[in-house]
């Protein structure tokens, strides 16, 4: 297992794209997001709820960056987590792995989480950004805090 963990910052979006940066160990991406044709902090929130229910490998997280795209993908491995960025020439052609970080709850999900959660702390309206359902984030809160407290984590 790893002693690092992946820092990720959401900018501020303006007319649907939003600057994000992904740094692990040495590697750092960043890249401008867009919300079309589907939101990807809905589908991150999507996938982080999934994995902590319990789903070993949740539907992935569409980047677009038109016509570019990444692709984020939790998984649940035995004793720790794995997080895959790859990346394809447009959407629906065939992807390439980027990179591959591995680490615990701590290192891998938690920081997705906390990123999820500080940038739908602010309040972003159409054309910069869609809300998302708060009970979406309500819930994946409560999915993280019984995570936490089962592995007796801060």
């Amino acid at each position: 297992m790893t002693n690092n963990k992946v820092h990720i910052k959401f900018g501020i979006p303006e007319h649907g794209w939003l600057l994000t940066t992904i740094a692990y160990n040495d590697f750092t991406l960043e890249l401008d997001i867009s919300n079309v044709p589907i939101d990807p902090m809905v589908q991150l929130c999507d996938a982080l709820i999934s994995i902590n229910k319990g789903i070993r490998l949740p539907d992935r997280v569409i980047w677009h960056l038109e016509p570019y795209c990444y692709y984020l993908q939790f998984e649940k491995l035995e004793f720790e987590y794995k997080a895959v960025i790859s990346e394809s020439d447009s959407f629906g052609s065939p992807a390439k792995i980027t990179t591959e970080f591995y680490g615990s709850f701590e290192e891998i999900i938690l920081p997705f989480y906390r990123a999820l959660k500080h940038f739908y702390s602010q309040s972003f309206k159409v054309p910069h950004w869609d809300e998302v359902d708060p009970e979406r984030i309500k819930k994946l809160t409560e999915l993280i805090r019984q995570k936490k407290k089962l592995r007796g984590s801060s």
